[in-house]
């Protein structure tokens, strides 16, 4: 994966100036790194290197809304007439939706981590 591809697509979806994600390329990078050790071994990464790479940035923008609802300051304003409210657990829903549609689109290629089988006594 081309981590300068994660961070532009990360920049699309963010809909942040190139320079604006310099804050956040360590998490593009540590997204990148997270898909990587969960691909299956004989995952062809060169011939779906940009599903992995808008799946990466998908998986950056997500971090990147969970940390900037988690840090929000200001949720309500108002000057006269005018009021603006500000939901950041709408950006988060949102940011969750497209990362798990990315992470879909990719399904093909992770080692199935999700399912756990286990006993149950009685």
């Amino acid at each position: 994966m081309n981590i300068e591809a994660v961070i532009e697509r990360f920049s699309i979806v963010a809909k942040l100036s190139i320079e604006e994600t310099s804050p956040w390329i360590e998490i593009c990078k540590d997204s990148v790194g997270e898909i990587k050790n969960n691909l299956k071994n004989n995952a062809d990464t060169e011939s779906n290197s940009r599903r992995l790479e808008s799946a990466a940035a998908a998986l950056s923008f997500y971090k990147y809304a969970l940390y900037r609802a988690s840090v929000s300051g200001m949720e309500y304003f108002s000057a006269g007439e005018l009021k603006i409210k500000n939901d950041p657990n709408s950006s988060v829903k949102i940011a969750a939706t497209i990362w798990k549609e990315a992470k879909n689109s990719i399904a093909d290629l992770l080692a199935d981590n999700d399912f756990a089988f286990e006993r149950i006594e009685f």
